[in-house]
């Protein structure tokens, strides 16, 4: 105003172009911060997903356990197969390859078991040697399991076997499940009285 300075576009306008400097700097700083936010949750949510993946699953065979099973079986008006199915004389085979050995020949199993289950099925490790398949389509699937497991490789080529007990009908209740349990676990010790390496179904 005193003529002390000569006129400059900058210095006339320099309020506003200090204020879009800082607005365009306080964008930046907002949009990192909700970037870090973003980033915070989705690894939050990756988190949670993991344990609870880790909470449902079998950490030696990677199959559903049994709490995730009942969860998923219980519930169901629609009538399923139970498949159950026990490794036969699985004491001797832990005696024979020891501990690893033994773990080994789960895993070989639970990755028959998926590979031969129909789609949708359900398959689940229910604790020690105890495995259990739940489908609707189980036409032949006791035999093919059979088969599928007597062809399986184990570790050394020590024969293994399984027996199986089958029963069907709806889980809609802990009730039912419990009933529906029951009759194929007194099917697989009918298959195990019978000599093992085969199935029964429930009377």
């Amino acid at each position: 105003n005193f003529g002390l300075v000569r006129p400059s576009f900058l210095i006339d306008n320099s309020t506003i172009l200090s204020g879009a400097a800082e607005a365009l700097l306080s964008c930046i700083a907002v949009a990192y911060r909700i970037r870090l936010i973003l980033r915070e949750r989705d690894d939050a949510r990756s988190a949670e997903t993991e344990a609870r993946t880790l909470a449902d699953r079998d950490p030696l065979t990677g199959l559903m356990n049994r709490r995730a099973f009942l969860r998923e079986a219980i519930g169901q008006t629609d009538p399923r197969t139970l498949v159950l199915l026990d490794v036969d004389h699985f004491k001797r085979v832990n005696e024979t390859l020891g501990h690893d050995g033994g773990d080994e020949v789960l895993r070989r199993i639970a990755r028959t078991l998926c590979a031969t289950a129909p789609a949708g099925a359900l398959v689940a490790r229910l604790g020690g040697e105890e495995f259990a398949v739940l489908t609707d389509d189980a036409i032949d699937l006791p035999d093919t399991i059979l088969c599928a497991i007597r062809a399986t490789r184990m570790p050394f080529d020590i024969p293994v076997t399984v027996s199986v007990g089958v029963e069907s009908g709806a889980i809609v209740t802990e009730e039912d499940w419990s009933r529906l349990y029951r009759a194929a676990d007194q099917a697989l010790f009918a298959a195990k009285d019978a000599g093992r390496d085969r199935a029964r179904c429930a009377a």
